[in-house]
């Protein structure tokens, strides 16, 4: 029975000590992109769609025959732009930001949507 156990003990330190160096080899890897900040190159199709598709365009609201701006993905560019709602190059200016930032559509905004809006607009509400 002694020997049995030992044989247990034996296995168990073995796969214990071996767990150790398996974990002493990793490494942590840490990257610059903070998922609170927006991407350094905000993309409309990338980074704004995504948002308005998640808070916006919803059934009843700014989507086809809902409420204007129209920000489904096929007509939301020439929408905003076309309706006056967004300046390029000027967030504080533009209706679309004002809305979301203190405005009537604040509560359906994060901090990170608010943000990126932002800065897609000041970096010049490029259509990419």
């Amino acid at each position: 029975m002694k020997t049995k156990l030992k044989h247990v003990i034996g296995k168990l330190l073995i796969a214990i000590i071996a767990s150790g160096i398996g974990l002493a080899s990793c490494t942590y890897h840490t990257n610059d992109y903070d998922p609170s900040e927006p991407p350094d190159d905000v993309s409309f199709s990338e980074h704004i769609i995504p948002i308005f598709d998640a808070r916006c365009n919803s059934v009843g609201c700014h989507n086809n025959g809902g409420i204007p701006p129209n920000l489904t993905e096929d007509v939301a560019y020439v929408s905003l732009i076309g309706g006056g709602y967004v300046e390029a190059g000027n967030s504080e200016g533009s209706l679309l930001y004002q809305a979301i930032d203190g405005g009537t559509m604040t509560g359906y905004a994060t901090d990170l949507d608010r943000s990126t809006i932002k800065k897609w607009i000041d970096d010049g509400a490029l259509n990419n």
